[in-house]
């Protein structure tokens, strides 16, 4: 089927095919990148499990899982959602459904590739860049750059006056992550070593979070909680406000992750107020969605999209407070190389990003497919397992920080550390296990929806059909 479309014309292809195939390429790789991440757990909770095989070494297998979450499960969930969401807030189509499908091949064969070089030893040894060269052009020149113009060119041609908030980020963050990618990979075009080398790879790191991942996701519950529940976005301005302090407070210099090396100490102390700054915009955010939601909160318990995407929006109030001020020199000398830092980048990744991103990916396939859920209790399982799974995780690794920083501030001998954060090694191997499990579930519903969903006739919304009775 899909082969048949690349080569179609435009015309001859369905609106919403590309969504479809990024949005179940999506859940694959959510579900890839969480089976690697609970094998890991398990290799730090039971040291003798799986041993004596250098490719199932944690060395190995570790950055196979944080790429396969950032590239394949987030960045792919946002294409699936740029690819409904832009044409339907532009009142049109989306500019080349072909160019879309095209994208979505490009990104699964070339994360596929990147993603087996790196596993089998072929890296450039910087952290969350760590994919070779070739791979990284793959990205910007067949993943990136077709999405942004597919994008730009929706946006373009829209029947509506204005640009909703939801557009502006998605059409601007497509850019800055393109620059992010350019400037970053550019260490290994040019053999920079030593600090400018991990500074560079800092600077890649932190603004992958801070110009795509977490603006995108923001920009999604913009769409998808006035969508469900029905109430216009309680602020337009407060949306802008948001937009333009992520642009001006995010985009740091990312010294903040290098504050004991040997960089100026006017770069490290403006990377840590601009740290602190981020506030404005995560305020913004959150206090304009949850008053959006006024009037509506019993949708938190009946409706599986509103559950999944208010939590994603209340796990930012914690993100963003231990963001800014683990940034400031007071807090980050104790935390910094801690399982603290571990538990904050899942907050991030695992619990806003990925909540708002499920939610849109539940919605939109319904949408396209024109399908109801095939089961709201498997979806309701899902959640559960997720959001407890994450609690489990979070929470341990975050205590496991704590232990870690105080071994390090009062010279515990390393091995009583190891011994005392054992058993939250345990407890994050558990939590890590029950996501990959409700994602497993998840991808069940989802293959069923297809295949066995009850068609939604035209004119109706198949998301408000699955909680009819």
């Amino acid at each position: 089927m899909l082969l048949k479309y690349l080569f179609a014309k435009n015309e001859d292809i369905p609106p919403g095919t590309a969504t479809i195939f990024f949005g179940y390429s999506s859940i694959f790789w959510f579900v890839i990148g969480t089976g690697i991440g609970s094998f890991n757990a398990a290799k730090l909770a039971f040291p003798d499990f799986v041993t004596g095989t250098e490719l199932f070494a944690f060395g190995h297998m570790r950055q196979v899982h944080v790429l396969a979450v950032i590239l394949g499960w987030i960045s792919m969930a946002f294409a699936m959602t740029m690819m409904y969401m832009t044409p339907a807030l532009g009142n049109t189509k989306l500019w080349s459904e072909k160019l879309g499908l095209w994208t979505a091949m490009n990104w699964n064969i070339g994360l596929s590739l990147g993603l087996f070089l790196l596993w089998m030893g072929f890296t450039s040894g910087r952290e969350y860049s760590d994919l070779i060269w070739p791979i990284d052009l793959v990205v910007i020149f067949g993943v990136l750059l077709p999405l942004g113009i597919n994008v730009w060119m929706t946006i373009a041609h829209r029947r509506t006056q204005g640009i909703y908030i939801t557009n502006w980020f998605f059409g601007a963050c497509i850019f800055f992550v393109i620059v992010v990618f350019v400037v970053g990979q550019s260490a290994e075009l040019f053999n920079l070593t030593g600090l400018t080398e991990g500074y560079l790879t800092f600077w890649f790191a932190h603004n992958v979070l801070g110009l795509w991942i977490t603006p995108v996701a923001a920009a999604i519950a913009y769409y998808t909680i006035p969508k469900l529940t029905g109430n216009p976005l309680y602020s337009h301005r407060i949306g802008h406000l948001h937009f333009w302090a992520i642009i001006a407070f995010y985009s740091t210099p990312a010294s903040h992750h290098l504050l004991a090396a040997p960089l100026p100490e006017w770069l490290k102390s403006f990377a840590s107020v601009e740290g602190v700054l981020i506030l404005i915009p995560a305020v913004a955010f959150v206090a304009n969605i949850l008053l959006t939601m006024k009037g509506r909160w019993s949708m938190f318990v009946e409706n599986v999209e509103i559950k999944f995407s208010v939590t994603g929006v209340l796990l930012a109030i914690p993100l963003n407070m231990q963001g800014g001020f683990q940034q400031t020199r007071a807090i980050n000398w104790y935390v910094h190389g801690t399982g603290w830092i571990v538990a904050h980048a899942h907050l991030a990744l695992l619990g806003m990003s990925s909540f708002l991103e499920i939610a849109a990916v539940y919605f939109g396939l319904q949408q396209m497919l024109r399908r109801k859920l095939y089961s709201l209790a498997l979806a309701n399982f899902h959640y559960w397992f997720v959001i407890i799974g994450f609690c489990i995780y979070w929470i341990s690794m975050t205590i496991a920080g704590l232990i870690q920083g105080a071994g390090k501030i009062y010279e515990v001998p390393y091995i009583d550390v190891v011994i005392a954060e054992h058993p939250y090694m345990i407890a994050r191997w558990v939590g890590g296990t029950m996501v990959f499990t409700g994602n497993l579930v998840w991808l069940y519903n989802m293959y069923m929806t297809a295949v066995e969903g009850t068609v939604v006739p035209k004119g109706r919304y198949a998301h408000e059909l699955a909680y009819e009775r």
